[in-house]
């Protein structure tokens, strides 16, 4: 007995911060009654307190009451503060001991503690239905997306179902030509535009060096690209420079609300709107295109909708435009398609191709949003998990190295042998996507090509793979043969489905297979001045050029440009440029000012090719035509 007196003594010792000390009636009943209050009767709302279940008269004439110690339980080495119930106090989780006056330390016996609730089998047991459990997960979804994702814009709420085709809305000067989701957003809008203009440092030098000289005076541009924060400072300092502009969205996902309200309120016809449909993305370019009164003379495209649109319903409105910048892959191809067939109708500059956008834009733009949009989709930890890039262009280059770095297990398929050395020697194995389709646990493509990931591929993923597409457009995964009675799609959040196969099975599809990180999250402000800045030079270069300096064919743009949009963003580093001495020009064969790499000179082996001309460009008929993967 003294030696269990003392081991209790010293428990108590090392328990001490979690003791508790309750008065106990000195009654036999008292000193026998469970730790734990038994359970109340079902009319109750919550169980019944120690001092309310004791007889009224002990409670008026309490004797001298010994202590009683809450103290851990043998069986877990877990702190005291874990083990209490959920009611906060005395919970059944720990053992209790009664120490009398003298000292002897008794153990109280155990109860189960049970606690029932009014309605409790209704309420609890009862299954959500199919319905109800998609309607709450959407709803929890929606509610997580619009707080923690921009690419969720201010007007993504339900509270308004209604068509922005259905609303007459107007801006604050009377105009109603536009189509936006809310122009009363455009406040937001316009601070997320103002925070975009200090990353976009070579467009905002360009606009202050060229808004006197009006280079742009009388062009009249329509765009087809992602309506983000950064193209608004695009659109406005076309505007700047002379330009009038009208614009359509090139993705249905990528649209920020409220910066295409701040657009509309500004007085420039934007027709777009996050989420649209098939049917809304074609009539949206239609009103750009389709104006009385306004003809365009100038095409900014990516991915080649628009242009295709022009041609296919208003091919005599290339009598009167001087040329396309295109910056995509997708939409280079489709231009050297037409140009082999002889169908091009106006010059091209292929912009996707040009050092500054395949080296930053492509490169390091999805090297930081490829994980940004992932996480914010589907909050999963990188570490260990094994992903396959299909393509090892510069797209493909930025995700591997950015997941390489999270620590993922990177595989890489490749159709260019080029490229493909280079993935291997980057430390990737390079695999055929068969090979590997059962045990990754994340597919991403960006090759620029279709069927990249076939009904095949997903049939045969793993349970719970995440496929996703990092390509301009959506044919790169063979969403279409998802579509189909004996498989079901289940929303998860925005941009998120669930396609669940009939044993079970499902992958997450993201984006329903369209270009991720503008569909789901953002991208680097400071890349996208890059490529901004090439667009409004090249087209610029375009509109300014005499006759007959382009002919109908696709050009890529010149070294100097190229170069001369390098050299403006240098300065917000900092950075000081060597220059070199005349004897240094001269042993290299080079002015002293540049440029420094000849036309044929590019930052990967894609297509063949060989100098020709000079600051102007270079056709691409002369290259060797266009290659599928990026």
């Amino acid at each position: 007995a003294e030696a269990e007196a003392a081991a209790a003594a010293m428990s108590v010792q090392v328990a001490a911060p979690a003791v508790e000390l309750k008065e106990l009636s000195m009654d036999k009943a008292a000193v026998a009654a469970p730790s734990c209050p038994p359970a109340p009767p079902p009319s109750c709302s919550g169980p019944v307190t120690e001092r309310e279940a004791a007889p009224a008269a002990e409670r008026a004439h309490p004797p001298p009451p010994p202590f009683i110690l809450r103290l851990p339980s043998s069986s877990s080495a877990a702190p005291l503060g874990r083990r209490q119930g959920a009611s906060g106090g005395g919970g059944c989780g720990a053992a209790e001991a009664l120490v009398s006056p003298d000292g002897t330390v008794t153990e109280a016996p155990r109860t189960v503690k049970k606690i029932q609730f009014a309605d409790q089998k209704q309420e609890f047991n009862k299954r959500p239905t199919k319905i109800g459990r998609r309607s709450l997960s959407r709803s929890i979804s929606q509610s997580s997306t619009d707080s923690y994702s921009s690419a969720a814009s201010y007007t993504d709420s339900s509270d308004d179902e209604t068509s922005p085709r259905d609303k007459q809305q107007k801006n604050s000067k009377g105009s109603s030509d536009f189509c936006v989701k809310n122009i009363k957003q455009a406040e937001f809008g316009r601070r997320e535009i103002e925070i975009a203009e200090q990353e976009m440092p070579a467009l905002m030098a360009l606009r202050k060096r060229a808004q006197g000289e009006k280079p742009l005076a009388g062009a009249k541009i329509v765009g087809c690209t992602h309506i983000t924060a950064q193209t608004a400072v695009l659109m406005e300092t076309l505007g700047a420079l002379g330009a009038q502009c009208r614009w359509a969205a090139c993705n249905i996902y990528s649209t920020l609300n409220e910066v295409a309200a701040a657009l509309a309120e500004s007085g420039f016809p934007v027709f777009a709107w996050k989420g649209e449909s098939e049917d809304d993305f074609w009539w949206c370019i239609d009103r750009c295109v389709n104006v009385e009164g306004w003809q365009p003379n100038m095409i900014l495209d990516d991915g080649g909708d628009l242009t295709h649109w022009i041609y296919k319903k208003y091919p005599n409105m290339f009598k009167k435009i001087k040329g396309i910048v295109e910056e995509s892959v997708t939409g280079v191809h489709r231009l050297y398609q037409l140009s082999k067939a002889g169908k091009l109708c106006v010059p091209a500059m292929n912009v996707n191709d040009s050092v500054t956008k395949q080296k930053f834009d492509n490169l390091y733009c999805c090297r930081e949003s490829i994980l940004d949009g992932l996480k914010r989709t589907t909050d999963m930890m990188f570490g260990g998990k094994q992903v396959v890039v299909c393509g090892y262009g510069e797209v493909g280059k930025g995700c591997c190295a950015a997941l390489k770095a999270m620590g993922s297990i990177v595989y890489v398929t490749e159709i260019d042998p080029i490229c493909a050395l280079q993935a291997c020697m980057d430390g990737f194995r390079l695999v055929k996507l068969n090979e590997v389709i059962r045990q990754v646990d994340i597919v991403i493509t960006c090759t620029g090509n279709k069927n990249v990931v076939t009904r095949e591929h997903l049939d045969r993923m793993k349970n719970s793979c995440i496929v996703c597409n990092m390509g301009h457009s959506n044919t790169e995964i063979d969403v279409a043969s998802l579509r189909t009675p004996e498989l079901t799609w289940e929303r998860v959040r925005s941009q998120v489905d669930h396609v669940i196969w009939p044993d079970g099975k499902r992958i997450v599809l993201l984006a329903e297979g369209r270009l991720l990180n503008l569909s789901c999250s953002t991208v680097p402000t400071f890349v996208l001045s890059i490529t901004a800045t090439t667009q409004a030079l090249a087209l610029i270069e375009l509109y300014n050029a005499p006759e007959g300096r382009y002919k109908q064919d696709v050009y890529l743009l010149p070294k100097k440009m190229d170069e001369y949009v390098a050299s403006l963003h240098l300065p917000t580093f900092d950075a000081h440029l060597t220059e070199l001495t005349d004897e240094q020009a001269k042993y290299l064969g080079l002015n002293k000012n540049g440029p420094f790499k000849p036309n044929y000179y590019r930052c990967r082996s894609r297509r063949p090719q060989r100098a020709r001309g000079d600051r102007v460009g270079t056709a691409a008929s002369e290259l060797g035509g266009g290659g599928q993967w990026d």
